[in-house]
């Protein structure tokens, strides 16, 4: 017979209790909508409704987890992941463009001088393929988070400001870039708000699973 005080030392979030399944589904459930969002985000599939749903599904799942005070290791693991993914996958195919396209999809947003977006487009791809590789070892992971957080908060303004003021471009986030008859600026700014929201879990509860930060001692869950 399982005593009262065996029950109290499993804890929610230990194995063996009866929620001990509810972080890893928690952890699935963000990183699985981070790489269909990217995925759709890449292919141009129906950006509108995934990305109102995706994004907004990824912080309902992030603030329930929060407000159930699940064991945070393995989700903080999948949001670390989730997060490189995206930020690989934008960086890669970027970096696969030819310069002259990426220097579009920038100055479409029209909020910098040439010289400046031509900077812009050549950085910006090689930040993101380094901030998914950082994220991926688990490496200074509360720095690389905010860092990640930071620029999800500037091109979540960026379309917003665009969208503002009448513009009717492609955000350009995972290749492609210009002009757009039928721009999905609300499903983008919320997809990204959900990519934002995962930069926020990792930054507030670095390093998780699988982490060189464990390995250097510079963190422990």
């Amino acid at each position: 017979m399982v005593t009262e005080q065996a029950r109290q030392d499993s804890g929610p979030g230990t194995p063996g209790s009866a929620g001990s399944t509810l972080p890893w589904i928690v952890a699935a459930a963000a990183l699985g909508l981070a790489v269909m969002l990217a995925w759709t985000a890449w292919a141009k599939v129906d950006q509108e409704w995934i990305g109102v749903a995706g994004g907004l599904g990824i912080v309902a799942v992030l603030l329930y987890a929060a407000r159930a005070r699940l064991d945070a290791p393995w989700i903080t693991l999948a949001a670390r992941v989730g997060l490189a993914v995206v930020l690989g996958w934008a960086g890669l195919v970027k970096f696969g463009q030819a310069a002259e396209v990426q220097k579009v999809a920038v100055k479409g947003y029209q909020v910098m001088p040439d010289g400046a977006a031509s900077i812009v487009a050549t950085a910006l791809p090689i930040l993101e393929i380094v901030l998914a590789v950082l994220l991926l070892a688990g490496f200074a992971t509360r720095v690389i988070a905010i860092l990640s957080g930071l620029l999800m908060a500037v091109f979540i303004v960026g379309i917003a400001q665009a969208w503002a003021r009448g513009l009717k471009i492609d955000c350009g986030c995972f290749g492609g870039g210009g002009k757009a008859a039928d721009p999905q600026y609300l499903g983008e700014i919320l997809r990204d708000t959900g990519f934002l929201a995962l930069a926020a879990w990792t930054a507030m509860r670095p390093p998780g699973r699988f982490a060189v930060d464990r390995l250097l001692g510079l963190h422990e869950d």
